[in-house]
Protein backbone atom coordinates (compact mmCIF):
# COMPACT_ATOMS: atom_id res chain seq x y z
CA UNK A 1 0.00 0.00 0.00
CA UNK A 2 0.99 3.61 -0.58
CA UNK A 3 -0.20 6.80 1.06
CA UNK A 4 -1.26 10.11 -0.44
CA UNK A 5 -2.35 13.20 1.48
CA UNK A 6 -4.97 15.67 0.33
CA UNK A 7 -4.84 19.25 1.61
CA UNK A 8 -7.82 21.60 1.26
CA UNK A 9 -8.19 25.21 2.31
CA UNK A 10 -11.39 25.46 4.34
CA UNK A 11 -13.74 22.57 4.83
CA UNK A 12 -14.24 20.00 2.13
CA UNK A 13 -17.83 19.96 0.97
CA UNK A 14 -19.82 16.75 1.14
CA UNK A 15 -19.94 16.32 -2.64
CA UNK A 16 -16.17 16.65 -3.06
CA UNK A 17 -15.54 14.34 -0.13
CA UNK A 18 -17.93 11.73 -1.54
CA UNK A 19 -16.30 11.98 -4.99
CA UNK A 20 -12.82 11.43 -3.49
CA UNK A 21 -14.07 8.56 -1.31
CA UNK A 22 -15.67 6.95 -4.37
CA UNK A 23 -12.54 7.35 -6.55
CA UNK A 24 -10.40 5.84 -3.78
CA UNK A 25 -12.82 2.97 -3.06
CA UNK A 26 -13.01 2.05 -6.76
CA UNK A 27 -9.25 1.50 -6.61
CA UNK A 28 -9.45 -0.69 -3.51
CA UNK A 29 -8.28 2.00 -1.11
CA UNK A 30 -9.61 3.94 1.84
CA UNK A 31 -9.69 7.57 2.96
CA UNK A 32 -9.48 9.01 6.45
CA UNK A 33 -10.57 12.66 6.76
CA UNK A 34 -9.82 15.32 9.36
CA UNK A 35 -11.02 18.94 9.42
CA UNK A 36 -10.02 21.81 11.69
CA UNK A 37 -12.28 24.76 12.38
CA UNK A 38 -9.45 26.65 14.09
CA UNK A 39 -7.00 26.26 11.20
CA UNK A 40 -9.73 26.34 8.55
CA UNK A 41 -8.22 23.39 6.69
CA UNK A 42 -9.17 19.84 5.84
CA UNK A 43 -6.93 16.85 5.13
CA UNK A 44 -7.38 13.29 3.98
CA UNK A 45 -4.97 10.40 4.22
CA UNK A 46 -5.51 8.01 1.32
CA UNK A 47 -4.33 4.42 1.54
CA UNK A 48 -4.12 2.94 -1.94
CA UNK A 49 -2.66 -0.11 -3.66
CA UNK A 50 0.76 0.44 -5.27
CA UNK A 51 -0.89 0.45 -8.68
CA UNK A 52 -3.39 3.28 -8.45
CA UNK A 53 -4.67 6.02 -10.73
CA UNK A 54 -3.55 9.31 -9.19
CA UNK A 55 -5.31 11.26 -11.97
CA UNK A 56 -8.69 9.72 -11.06
CA UNK A 57 -8.34 11.25 -7.61
CA UNK A 58 -6.86 14.56 -8.78
CA UNK A 59 -9.73 15.03 -11.25
CA UNK A 60 -12.37 15.09 -8.48
CA UNK A 61 -10.34 17.07 -5.96
CA UNK A 62 -9.74 20.82 -5.68
CA UNK A 63 -6.68 21.22 -3.48
CA UNK A 64 -3.14 19.92 -3.11
CA UNK A 65 -2.37 16.23 -3.57
CA UNK A 66 0.87 15.07 -1.93
CA UNK A 67 2.41 11.80 -3.09
CA UNK A 68 3.19 10.67 0.46
CA UNK A 69 1.93 10.85 4.02
CA UNK A 70 2.76 14.30 5.36
CA UNK A 71 2.36 16.01 8.70
CA UNK A 72 0.37 19.22 8.91
CA UNK A 73 0.44 21.12 12.16
CA UNK A 74 -1.36 24.31 13.12
CA UNK A 75 0.56 26.40 15.66
CA UNK A 76 -1.07 29.24 17.56
CA UNK A 77 1.38 31.52 19.42
CA UNK A 78 0.22 33.02 22.73
CA UNK A 79 1.87 36.31 21.72
CA UNK A 80 0.44 37.46 18.35
CA UNK A 81 3.53 39.57 17.54
CA UNK A 82 5.53 36.34 17.19
CA UNK A 83 3.37 35.08 14.33
CA UNK A 84 5.14 36.80 11.38
CA UNK A 85 8.50 35.59 12.66
CA UNK A 86 7.29 32.01 13.01
CA UNK A 87 5.83 32.13 9.50
CA UNK A 88 9.05 33.56 8.06
CA UNK A 89 11.13 30.86 9.77
CA UNK A 90 8.90 28.15 8.27
CA UNK A 91 8.28 29.62 4.82
CA UNK A 92 11.19 31.95 4.21
CA UNK A 93 14.74 31.41 3.00
CA UNK A 94 16.69 28.95 5.11
CA UNK A 95 13.64 26.94 6.14
CA UNK A 96 14.17 23.21 6.75
CA UNK A 97 14.30 21.17 3.53
CA UNK A 98 11.36 18.94 4.44
CA UNK A 99 8.84 21.78 4.67
CA UNK A 100 6.39 21.54 1.80
CA UNK A 101 4.32 24.61 2.64
CA UNK A 102 3.59 27.07 5.43
CA UNK A 103 0.90 29.73 5.48
CA UNK A 104 -0.96 31.95 7.91
CA UNK A 105 -4.15 30.83 9.55
CA UNK A 106 -6.48 32.76 11.84
CA UNK A 107 -4.19 33.58 14.78
CA UNK A 108 -1.62 30.99 13.79
CA UNK A 109 0.40 29.30 11.11
CA UNK A 110 -0.06 25.96 9.36
CA UNK A 111 3.08 24.06 8.40
CA UNK A 112 3.11 20.97 6.18
CA UNK A 113 6.21 18.80 5.99
CA UNK A 114 7.55 15.42 4.96
CA UNK A 115 8.39 13.46 8.13
CA UNK A 116 10.81 11.28 6.15
CA UNK A 117 12.90 14.38 5.37
CA UNK A 118 12.61 16.43 8.56
CA UNK A 119 11.80 15.30 12.08
CA UNK A 120 9.13 16.97 14.19
CA UNK A 121 11.87 17.91 16.68
CA UNK A 122 13.46 20.18 14.06
CA UNK A 123 10.15 21.83 13.13
CA UNK A 124 9.01 22.32 16.72
CA UNK A 125 12.49 23.43 17.78
CA UNK A 126 12.48 26.11 15.09
CA UNK A 127 9.00 27.28 16.10
CA UNK A 128 9.94 27.36 19.78
CA UNK A 129 13.14 29.26 19.01
CA UNK A 130 11.14 32.02 17.34
CA UNK A 131 8.54 32.03 20.13
CA UNK A 132 11.24 32.29 22.79
CA UNK A 133 12.26 35.68 21.40
CA UNK A 134 8.82 36.94 22.46
CA UNK A 135 8.47 34.91 25.66
CA UNK A 136 5.53 33.19 23.98
CA UNK A 137 3.99 29.82 24.52
CA UNK A 138 1.96 28.01 21.91
CA UNK A 139 -0.86 25.64 21.31
CA UNK A 140 -0.71 23.21 18.43
CA UNK A 141 -3.15 21.01 16.58
CA UNK A 142 -2.26 18.01 14.42
CA UNK A 143 -4.28 18.42 11.24
CA UNK A 144 -3.44 15.33 9.23
CA UNK A 145 -4.43 11.75 9.87
CA UNK A 146 -1.24 9.66 9.93
CA UNK A 147 -0.58 6.05 8.95
CA UNK A 148 0.49 3.64 11.68
CA UNK A 149 3.99 3.42 10.22
CA UNK A 150 4.53 7.16 10.63
CA UNK A 151 3.01 7.22 14.13
CA UNK A 152 5.26 4.39 15.28
CA UNK A 153 8.36 5.95 13.68
CA UNK A 154 7.63 9.25 15.43
CA UNK A 155 7.08 7.50 18.75
CA UNK A 156 10.25 5.42 18.36
CA UNK A 157 12.28 8.52 17.55
CA UNK A 158 10.78 10.74 20.23
CA UNK A 159 11.09 8.10 22.94
CA UNK A 160 14.44 6.82 21.67
CA UNK A 161 12.92 3.36 21.60
CA UNK A 162 13.61 1.75 18.20
CA UNK A 163 11.65 -1.36 19.19
CA UNK A 164 8.36 0.53 18.85
CA UNK A 165 6.42 -0.55 15.78
CA UNK A 166 2.72 -0.41 14.84
CA UNK A 167 2.01 -3.85 16.31
CA UNK A 168 3.17 -2.62 19.74
CA UNK A 169 1.01 0.51 19.92
CA UNK A 170 -2.25 -0.39 21.64
CA UNK A 171 -4.18 2.61 20.32
CA UNK A 172 -3.46 1.55 16.76
CA UNK A 173 -4.74 -1.96 17.38
CA UNK A 174 -8.10 -0.89 18.84
CA UNK A 175 -10.65 0.19 16.21
CA UNK A 176 -11.85 3.79 16.62
CA UNK A 177 -9.47 4.45 19.53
Amino acid sequence: MVYLTLSIEGESDDAQRAAVDDAVARQGGSACWRASDGARRSYALLELPKRHDRNAIASVFAGTLHDRAIIALAVFPAVPEALPHVLDALAGPGRPAGILDAYPSEGGVVVEWDPAATSPAVILGLIDLELKRFGSGRTAELLTPLPASVVSALAASGLQAPEIDPARILELRIPNA
